[in-house]
């Protein structure tokens, strides 16, 4: 139970370095954003290497100048490989669209024939 608990916290980390990586490639493709990125995805690697050992042979740590591109790639496809572990954790979780850009609270007020 702990096992998964913390898979699916640093797959949860995988997918923002992916969005960041996106965004450091987008905005300062050389700058220290990048290296952030790829330093991030090589501590969650080792931390996953120490729990699925398999993955060793899979998975190589990134180089801290590897472009954010590289990084983003390599962080999603390693969040990839236990999604579907992950998936069980969080099937009860709406997406997040449902969840923060709802209609949660709309109070409709009747203009005439229009709402």
């Amino acid at each position: 139970m702990e096992r998964d608990k913390e898979v699916t916290k640093l797959v949860n980390v995988l997918h923002r370095i992916t969005r960041a990586a996106s965004y450091a490639a987008w905005s300062d493709p050389s700058g220290d954003g990048g290296r952030f990125c790829a330093s991030q995805y090589n501590k969650v690697l080792a931390r996953l290497r120490e729990i699925e050992p398999a993955i060793a042979t899979l998975f190589v740590p990134l180089s801290e100048t590897a472009p954010p591109q590289v990084t983003r790639l390599a962080a999603n496809e390693l969040a990839a490989y236990f999604d579907d572990e992950t998936e069980r954790e969080t099937r009860h979780r709406r997406p997040h669209r449902e969840r923060h850009c709802g209609r949660r609270g709309f109070v409709g007020v009747r203009v005439g024939d229009y709402w």
